[in-house]
């Protein structure tokens, strides 16, 4: 159920896999029945669904996180070495040493994509539960049976086929036919490009600040340039107010103009300080 002509080599495949659905027949082989809750994977889908099972086989977060980004889509912008990261912590926690794997930890595997913004395709969702209900039936079948391994003997052999001279060369030929229709087409995009140049046309557009991360640090610097301004155009005023003669009286030897001097001394000297604790707290962090 699980190899050639299984849940994870055809597009198409039995969504609702429980033991009321699987029939034991002569020689060990097991049936289906009752297709009424089926799942399809287009050819893109099921290419990212290898890579990602030989991904699991191989221990491999990179190759994992490049295989969903294929059919993934994103809520939002996010750190593509975090995500990385948190998926190599996500194998060693479920296919470390000691570890106990199975079907169920592809739930939370959905949940750690959730969580940094990524959707994969609903079509996933349903292969991963028909792959949970499988584990359970197969258990009940065989006491010990783990699809886990089973699925990564299967991404075993898909990575053997890959270096299979024939595979290899098939592969190299698909290359080729690739480049050939891209070279073919480079010559109309010139073409095009020198037009728009030539009638001035061509424009570029960027978007910036188009981070929120670089929007806060901007920001953060901007006010810190402002408070940096303004308590020292204070300070250089209430020098000045210090220093000039006269003045309405205020109390006993303190003019106005003193008392506002000293005053406006004390906010620059404030707001200076207030930069000044800001910065050495992002030195230290």
């Amino acid at each position: 159920m699980l190899g050639r002509g299984g849940l994870l080599v055809d597009g198409r495949f039995h969504a609702d896999p429980h033991p009321g659905n699987v029939l034991v027949l002569e020689g060990g082989r097991l049936g289906l029945i009752d297709f009424g809750a089926t799942g399809r994977l287009d050819a893109l889908q099921q290419s990212s669904m290898r890579e990602m099972l030989v991904a699991v086989q191989q221990r491999d977060a990179g190759l994992l996180r490049q295989a969903v980004l294929e059919v993934a889509t994103l809520r939002r912008r996010f750190d593509d070495e975090q995500l990385e990261r948190a998926l190599a912590r996500f194998m060693g926690r479920h296919l470390g040493a000691g570890a106990a794997p199975s079907a169920a930890m592809f739930n939370d595997l959905l949940q750690l994509f959730f969580a940094f913004g990524i959707t994969l395709p609903p079509e996933f969702s349903t292969f991963f539960r028909a792959l949970v209900t499988l584990e359970g039936t197969l258990t009940t079948l065989s006491p010990g049976y783990l699809v886990i391994e089973a699925a990564e003997q299967v991404a075993a052999e898909w990575a053997r086929a890959r270096l299979v001279p024939s595979s290899l060369e098939e592969l190299a030929r698909k290359e080729l036919v690739s480049l050939a229709v891209l070279l073919r087409r480079t010559p109309r995009h010139v073409e095009r490009i020198a037009t728009l140049i030539e009638r001035g046309d061509l424009a570029a557009r960027m978007s910036l600040l188009a981070d929120e991360h670089d929007v806060r640090t901007i920001t953060r610097l901007w006010n810190r340039a402002v408070l940096a301004l303004v308590g020292g155009a204070v300070g250089v005023l209430s020098v000045m107010l210090l220093g000039t003669q006269g003045g309405p009286p205020f109390t006993g030897d303190t003019s106005l103009f003193q008392f506002f001097g000293y005053f406006g001394l004390f906010c620059g000297t404030v707001l200076i300080l207030r930069v000044i604790v800001a910065v050495l707290r992002d030195g230290l962090n």
